[in-house]
């Protein structure tokens, strides 16, 4: 387990760095593209499509900051919600079915973020992220054209020297990460198939 958590400790460290050098870039930007017309040569069409852009890139940078750097204190669902605003726009995220008043613990509110942004990778036409169940069994359901969660996950939640391998595969980076947040939280994370035999994703299942 060790290996597990240096390899984890030394992506929050790069990810910590790297989301607050652009996060003072973003700042900056966002300033001077408020700033008066006379002080930057832009339109205004083209200033607000400029703002846009920074607070976009603010949002982006916000969850994944959230989801890759060191444990934060424990997360509301509303939290989660505002965070998820990060995710590409194509990407909706449905929490109707989990209580409004749910609270995660550090560690699994961390593990949730992970999960949006491995299903948003897992949705490259767009598509619905559900969430349903409570903070302690929590299920994540991914529909939409094309959607699939990536083909090794099924081993990777399993065992924990596979997603330790994954994270040398630049495009299994997400599935590894997440993946190993669960083994070294000791919550369990599994694959399960949907109810009704279709042709759809299979439902991941964090703790339970």
């Amino acid at each position: 387990m060790s290996g597990t958590h240096g390899a984890l400790r030394l992506i929050e460290l790069t990810s910590a760095h790297l989301c607050h050098g652009f996060s003072d870039l973003v700042g900056s930007l966002d300033h001077s593209f408020a700033a008066p017309a006379s002080s930057v040569p832009l339109g205004p069409d083209a200033k607000k499509v400029a703002i846009s852009a920074a607070q976009a890139l603010a949002m982006r940078l916000e969850l994944r900051r959230a989801a890759w750097g060191p444990d934060g204190g424990s997360m509301t669902l509303a939290r989660i919600e505002a965070l998820a605003g990060g995710l590409p726009q194509q990407v909706a995220v449905d929490v109707s079915a989990v209580d409004q008043s749910t609270v995660f613990a550090p560690a699994v509110g961390r593990i949730v973020l992970n999960l949006l942004l491995l299903a948003a990778d897992s949705l490259p036409s767009g598509g619905t992220v559900v969430l349903a169940g409570a903070a302690h069994d929590l299920f994540v359901r991914i529909a939409g054209p094309a959607a699939a969660w990536p083909a090794r996950i099924s081993v990777c939640v399993s065992d924990e020297m596979e997603a330790r391998s994954a994270l040398t595969e630049g495009r299994s980076l997400q599935m590894a990460l997440t993946t190993l947040l669960a083994h070294a939280a000791g919550i369990r994370l599994s694959v399960v198939l949907p109810p009704v035999a279709r042709n759809e994703p299979p439902i991941l299942r964090l703790g339970g």
